[in-house]
C-alpha cells in the first residue's frame, strides 16, 4: 500500500535534506505505477455519443483544486490505455475461413409442433409464476395483515388480461368492465375489484430481504426474475448470425428508468439492449439504467462498444459466429476484440472513429456514379468499404470484402426507369442479417406447412391461453337490470380458439342453441354448442364430434 504525503511533509523533507524519506517517496510512487487492474466492460451504458473521441472528452472534470496524490494516480492510470495505431492501405483483402460450427439442439424437432402458449411456458416457467404468487401473498401480509391468496393460475390470468389490453387499448382500465365499452376477453376472466386488488399487490421480490448494496441496482425489485427469464432465453443454442441493437419499450408512466428518444417511433419508454438472431429470436438482453460507474476509465472500444462486448459475452468463442451492428456501436478495436474470440463482425462505421484511413471523398464517388466504391485494408486484415448509392455509406468487416460483386435494382429519376447498380458483398451481407432485433416474432408451424406468425396473432393466442387454458369460467353476478342485458346476435361470429384451450378438459359444457354448422366435420348441422370454445359440434348416436374436437391432436 502506497503511503501518501501532504504538501507540508514534502516541504519539510526538502528543508531538512532527508534524502532517505524522499527516496522512500519515490519508491512508493514506483509501487503505485506497477498496480494493474484487469479491465471489464461496464454492465450498462447511459447515452450515445458521436465518436469514441467524444466519449473520452465526456469524462467529468474536477472543479475543485486537484489533490496532488489523486493527480499522480490518474496520470499512472491513464497511461495504461494506449490506442493501437492502424495502418490502412489499398491492398487485396484475404477473407478468412469462417465456416460456422453449429450447436445441436436436441429439442428442436419437438418445437416444430409447439403452440405460441407452449413457447411462452418454456420461457416463463411454472416456477417463475409460482414465485410471483408467493411474493405477492407475502407482500399482502406485510401491507394489509392478511394474504390475498393468489396462485400461479391467477397470475397467468393477470398476464393474459394485460396482453388483451395491449391489443384492445382503452382510455383507462375501468373501461374494460363498463357496459358501453366492455371487453369480454378481459371482463369475463376476472372481476374488476379482484384485478385492481392484485395489481396493487403484485410483487417479485421480498422488500425486507434485500441488502442496501443490492438496492443500488435500479431494477432490484425485478432483477432476480429478469435473470431467470434471461437464462431461459440463453438456453436455446445460438444460430450463426446475430444483430446487436437497442430496443425501445413504450412507456409513458412515471419511472426513473424512463428515457426520451425523439428519433424513435415510440419516443418515451424503457431503453434496452438486445442480441437477436436472423430469425428474430431474442437470445440476450439488458435494461439500460444509466452509467453505474461514471468515474470508471473508458475502454478502448468506447462506451457503446462495451454494450456489444456484453451482449456477445454469452456467445461461445471459436464457433465463427457473425455479429452485425450499426455505427453507434462500431469501432476498429471492437472488431479486433471480437475477432480474437472467433466472432466475426460487420457494421456501419463513423469515419471520425477511424484514424489514418484516407478514402475517396463522397463528391468524387458521386461523379463516378451510383455503385462506385473505395476500400482500405489494415494490418489486422480488417476492411473498410465506402460505397455510393444515393449517398455514401461506410462499412467495416472482418470476414466479408468487396467480392463477389452483385447487382441491385434501383430507380433512376432522370431516366424514369429501373437500372442495375453494382453492390459489394459486404453491403449485401449487412442488409440480410442486420434486422434481427427489429423482427422479434415467434416462429411456429402448422400441421402441414411452416408458418411465421405476426406478433399480434402470437400475442392474442398467448393471451387467450393464459386466461382460459386450464382455468374455469368466471361465475359473475347477473346484470343489475334486464333492460341492460345486451341482446345476443342471432349469428355467432367465428372464433379461433387456441389448441391449448380446446384440449385442457375444463368447463367444456354442451348447451342447446340455434342450429348451425358443425365446427369439426363441417358437413352437418347441430344444436349442441360448447360454451367455452364457442363452437357448434355434432353430438348424437351417429356422430360424436364434441368428443373428437376436444381430443384432436
Amino acid at each position: 500500500m502506497a503511503r501518501y504525503y501532504s504538501v507540508t511533509e514534502v516541504l519539510n523533507m526538502i528543508l531538512d535534506g532527508n534524502a532517505s524519506d524522499m527516496e522512500q517517496l519515490a519508491e512508493d510512487d514506483d509501487d503505485e505505477e506497477e498496480v494493474e487492474e484487469e479491465w471489464t466492460p461496464p454492465a450498462r451504458i447511459d447515452e450515445k455519443s458521436d465518436s469514441s473521441d467524444d466519449e473520452e472528452d465526456l469524462e467529468a472534470s474536477e472543479e475543485d483544486t486537484p489533490n496532488p496524490n489523486e493527480t499522480k494516480t490518474k496520470q499512472s492510470t491513464s497511461s495504461k490505455v494506449k490506442r493501437k495505431e492502424y495502418q490502412w492501405k489499398k491492398k487485396k483483402f484475404e477473407a478468412p475461413a469462417v465456416e460456422f460450427e453449429e450447436c445441436v439442439d436436441e429439442n428442436s424437432g419437438d418445437r416444430l409442433t409447439w403452440t405460441p402458449y407452449m413457447y411462452f411456458k418454456d420461457f416463463v416457467t411454472e416456477e417463475m409464476l409460482q414465485e410471483i404468487a408467493e411474493e405477492t401473498n407475502l407482500y399482502s401480509v406485510q401491507k394489509d395483515g392478511k394474504s390475498v391468496n393468489t396462485n400461479a393460475k391467477e397470475i397467468e390470468q393477470i398476464l393474459g388480461m394485460y396482453m388483451h389490453m395491449g391489443l384492445n387499448q382503452m382510455p383507462n382500465v375501468r373501461a374494460y368492465w363498463e357496459m358501453e365499452t366492455r371487453c369480454p376477453a378481459v371482463c369475463d376472466v376476472m372481476s374488476r375489484g379482484r384485478f385492481l386488488k392484485l395489481l396493487t399487490l403484485l410483487h417479485f421480490q421480498d422488500n425486507l430481504n434485500v441488502s442496501e448494496d443490492a438496492k443500488k441496482d435500479k431494477l432490484w425489485k425485478l432483477r432476480s426474475w429478469l435473470e431467470q427469464l434471461r437464462q431461459r432465453f440463453l438456453s436455446i443454442p445460438p444460430e450463426e448470425c446475430h444483430a446487436v441493437d437497442e430496443i425501445m419499450v413504450p412507456f409513458k408512466g412515471k419511472s426513473q428508468l424512463r428515457c426520451y428518444m425523439p428519433g424513435k417511433p415510440h419516443r418515451w419508454g424503457f431503453k434496452m439492449w438486445g442480441r437477436a438472431g436472423q430469425s428474430g429470436y431474442l437470445y440476450d438482453f439488458d435494461v439500460c439504467q444509466g452509467a453505474e460507474h461514471p468515474d470508471k476509465e473508458k475502454s478502448d472500444v468506447g462506451a457503446s462498444g462495451d454494450v456489444v462486448l456484453k451482449m456477445t459475452s454469452t456467445l461461445p468463442a471459436g464457433k465463427n459466429h457473425k455479429v452485425f451492428a450499426d455505427n453507434y456501436f462500431t469501432s476498429v478495436p471492437l472488431v479486433e476484440h471480437l475477432k480474437q474470440r472467433g466472432i466475426y463482425y460487420i457494421g456501419t462505421v463513423r469515419m471520425n472513429r477511424v484514424k489514418n484511413c484516407q478514402l475517396m471523398d463522397e463528391k468524387d464517388l458521386k461523379k463516378k456514379g451510383r455503385g462506385s466504391l473505395d476500400f482500405r485494408v489494415n494490418q489486422e486484415d480488417l476492411i473498410i468499404v465506402k460505397w455510393f448509392d444515393n449517398k455514401a455509406v461506410n462499412l467495416i468487416s472482418s470476414f466479408v470484402g468487396i467480392e463477389p460483386l452483385g447487382n441491385v435494382k434501383r430507380w433512376d429519376r432522370k431516366a424514369k426507369s429501373h437500372i442495375m447498380v453494382s453492390r459489394p458483398a459486404i453491403v449485401d451481407t449487412y442488409n440480410r442479417f442486420m434486422g434481427g432485433v427489429d423482427l422479434l416474432d415467434i416462429p411456429g408451424r402448422s400441421k402441414t406447412q411452416p408458418e411465421t406468425l405476426p406478433l399480434r396473432r402470437v400475442q392474442a393466442s398467448v393471451a387467450t391461453s393464459l386466461t382460459s387454458a386450464g382455468k374455469g369460467k368466471k361465475c359473475g353476478r347477473p346484470l343489475s337490470s334486464p333492460e341492460a342485458t345486451p341482446t345476443p346476435p342471432r349469428k355467432r361470429k367465428s372464433t379461433v380458439v387456441p389448441p391449448d384451450v380446446i384440449r385442457d378438459g375444463i368447463d367444456h359444457f354442451p348447451t342447446w342453441e340455434t342450429r348451425q354448422r358443425c365446427k369439426h366435420c363441417t358437413g352437418h348441422f347441430s344444436h349442441v354448442y360448447c360454451v367455452k370454445c364457442s363452437v357448434h359440434l355434432c353430438l348424437n348416436k351417429d356422430r360424436n364430434c364434441f368428443l373428437a374436437y376436444h381430443h384432436a391432436k
